[in-house]
């Protein structure tokens, strides 16, 4: 079973992202944008688990998770991994108590390491994946990612709504032709 950890997001922050994704797209870029409704930011990539192994996650992710409070967050810009000028991942940016939640990535992926889980080998930074430009098929040229580019530098500075990040959830992730369907297995409240 395929899965993760994140943290989800409130409705107006998924109609934001919303909004900014149909301003990106007449970009004309070859881009697979992320179903608004699925967007959530990821503390822990967990990959192909054993679904046997569901109820020590659990147990993890509570005890990452117990005493933390839930952290204020804002919507602040719109960018690209690794620069916007040769776009791989269009994000959108968070702000506000942003420490906090890299702590608690942090305190997930140190619970989950004696379950098996390596720990990442980059710098956590927090943010909110809208799309993934496509790779071009072997041999075939590549759409200018420039109009893209353009776009993504003049929604840079673009501020969307505050909220408190509330929920940690263990996610399955089942991918199909038409998307990934996530599926809750366990929330966590954060108080």
């Amino acid at each position: 079973m395929r899965s993760f950890i994140a943290l989800e997001m409130p409705l107006e922050v998924k109609e934001f992202a919303a909004g900014l994704i149909k301003e990106l797209k007449p970009s004309g870029a070859d881009v697979k944008w992320v179903e608004p409704m699925n967007l959530h930011l990821t503390l822990k990539f967990l990959g192909e688990v054993d679904p046997g192994a569901t109820a020590d996650i659990i147990t993890a992710l509570e005890s990452a998770c117990a005493g933390r409070g839930a952290p204020g967050l804002s919507v602040v810009g719109c960018g690209a991994f690794p620069k916007a000028r040769a776009p791989r991942v269009v994000w959108l940016g968070l702000g506000g108590q942003t420490e906090q939640v890299a702590q608690m990535a942090q305190a997930v992926q140190t619970a989950l390491e004696p379950l098996g889980f390596a720990p990442e080998d980059r710098a956590f930074r927090p943010h909110l994946t809208l799309g993934r430009v496509r790779r071009p098929r072997k041999g075939a040229k590549a759409p200018s990612t420039a109009p893209l580019s353009r776009a993504l530098a003049a929604l840079a500075t673009a501020a969307g709504p505050s909220f408190k990040a509330d929920q940690a959830v263990l996610m399955k992730s089942t991918l199909t032709k038409s998307g990934p369907i996530y599926e809750p297995l366990h929330r966590v409240t954060l108080a």
